[in-house]
């Protein structure tokens, strides 16, 4: 299967409906601006719950996204999408894309200069969870993102720990042409497949995994992951410490054979 065709970020073109002022970027100083005066960074701190909601999620999807040549993965990334207004930003929780260029450090994705994101996913909390449902949902759609997922690990928000949109085009009732979401229905084990990510989403313990259909396997956590690779350097040590210790036995053992075939 090939990679997601790369699209131009309509944010480059101009805008068929406005942008919703609700979803404007409020900065919390300090923040940081690069040389054209956009935002890069502010003091902006996610809850705990917040934060492991979607942590575990990017170092898997970080991985997985560039072995299966998926692009990258960002989190928290300040993105502006109308050139020109400084004030039009958002920063997706979690999103995946695919950039024109591979950089060791991203301060922004501007999406006049970028493809737009192909997944993007939001973690409610109770202080902007209506926003995501409402107002990013009807922008995410406006910029053209292919995927948009709401994760609500309690269920108490919106009724159900995930919820996933996926944009397609549709005939409007006037005749006119439009993109439109449509929801991710769940297949027969509960989980929702991602045609972004080519992989199947559902939340487990209040967390957010991902499952391989190909492969027919469950993507690790990052929890998973470090007892796997601590396992493995626990085994690589004592497979180090049996070798020297053989080393030192044929080391020995050959020293008693020289000592025995020397004349008295």
């Amino acid at each position: 299967m090939s990679a997601p065709r790369r699209r131009l970020a309509l944010a480059s073109l101009p805008a068929q409906e406005p942008a919703d002022p609700r979803c404007d970027y409020i900065p919390v100083p300090p923040v940081g601006y690069d040389d054209d005066g956009y935002p890069v960074e502010d003091s902006v701190t996610q809850s705990t719950t917040h934060f492991r909601g979607t942590t575990s999620a990017y170092w898997t999807l970080y991985d997985w996204c560039r072995e299966k040549g998926l692009g990258e993965t960002f989190s928290d990334l300040l993105m502006p999408y109308r050139r020109g207004q400084k004030g039009k930003v958002v920063s997706p929780d979690l999103m995946v894309a695919q950039p024109t260029e591979r950089r060791e450090d991203w301060t922004s994705y501007k999406l006049w200069e970028q493809p737009t994101p192909d997944f993007v996913l939001e973690a409610l909390s109770n202080s902007n969870w209506k926003g995501d449902v409402r107002e990013k949902k009807r922008l995410y759609r406006r910029l053209g993102v292919s995927e948009y997922w709401l994760l609500d690990p309690s269920g108490k928000r919106i009724g159900e720990r995930l919820r996933g949109y996926r944009l397609r085009p549709a005939t409007l009732s006037d005749g006119r042409e439009a993109h439109v979401y449509v929801l991710v229905r769940p297949n027969h084990h509960g989980r929702r497949a991602s045609r972004a990510l080519r992989l199947e989403l559902f939340v487990q313990d209040g967390e957010l995994r991902f499952y391989d259909p190909v492969e027919k396997r469950l993507l690790p956590t990052l929890d998973e992951t470090k007892v796997q690779r601590d396992a493995e350097w626990e085994r690589a040590d004592r497979e180090q410490a049996a070798r020297e210790a053989a080393d030192r036995r044929i080391a020995e053992l050959e020293a008693e054979l020289r000592a025995l075939r020397q004349p008295d």
